[in-house]
């Protein structure tokens, strides 16, 4: 017949620390499945569904065109930054790269076609109201090395990139993503506005709400007005208000 004190013992034997070790590993590997299961896809619209949605240009400089969807597949040829291509299928299954969930699409570039990994292909682009040989191509850029997510803003120009610009968010969606109007903003410099990225609480959300572009270089700005007027930016000004004289 066993003790309390057998019984107690045979407990505390059971339970080893190479079993936490195992559990604890077992339970993280978990988290990083259920991680990389709900993060949101980089996906496009291919051939099949519209023909006008399946047109993209490259985020990517030197992309790899691959006669198969895979890393691993023959390279066919490389493309620059900014190539206009088309999407004429994609991949069963999403890959994800240093931090980028994305299908593999199959392109094709004038008389070529292979395929690309999607987080390759802009998500948005504009034109230049400035420059329209100038395009700004949109997209995610994976994490950074906190492990906060970033996006990735770049000036191309004729298949060279100007300039690239990075901006930490949680909340920032390519759709929000447009080209304030020159009209506003002259003929000196381009301003794109982010939309509202503000994530109360959250400490990976850049202060920044528009990005200029001026004299091929990108900068990050909180403010529009202050961004096209810097002078104006530290001065204080009272106005006097004036009344009719009555009789």
């Amino acid at each position: 017949m066993k003790t309390l004190k057998d019984t107690t013992v045979t407990i505390e034997t059971l339970v080893t620390p190479q079993k936490i070790l195992k559990s604890c590993l077992a339970i993280a590997i978990l988290f990083m499945a259920s991680m990389s299961f709900a993060q949101e896809e980089v996906e496009f619209d291919v051939y099949t569904n519209s023909a006008e949605k399946a047109s993209h240009y490259l985020l990517g400089d030197n992309v790899s065109l691959r006669d198969c969807a895979s890393v691993q597949c023959e390279q066919l040829a490389t493309i620059n930054i900014g190539t206009n291509v088309r999407l004429l299928a994609k991949s069963e299954t999403a890959q994800i790269i240093n931090g980028v969930k994305s299908r593999w699409y199959k392109v094709k570039m004038g008389p070529q076609i292979g395929w690309i990994w999607g987080g390759l292909i802009s998500q948005k682009t504009l034109v230049s109201q400035v420059n329209p040989e100038v395009k700004f191509v949109f997209g995610e850029a994976g994490l950074d090395y906190k492990g906060y997510k970033r996006f990735q803003m770049r000036a191309v120009k004729n298949g060279l990139e100007l300039d690239k610009i990075f901006i930490k968010s949680d909340s920032l969606h390519y759709s929000k993503i447009a080209l304030i109007e020159s009209k506003k903003t002259g003929d000196l410099m381009d301003a794109i506005s982010l939309g509202n990225t503000s994530n109360a609480g959250s400490q990976n959300d850049s202060t920044a709400k528009y990005i200029l572009f001026k004299d091929s270089k990108f900068e990050q700005a909180s403010s529009l007005v202050t961004a096209l007027q810097p002078e104006y930016e530290n001065a204080n000004y009272a106005y006097a208000c004036g009344y009719e004289a009555q009789n």
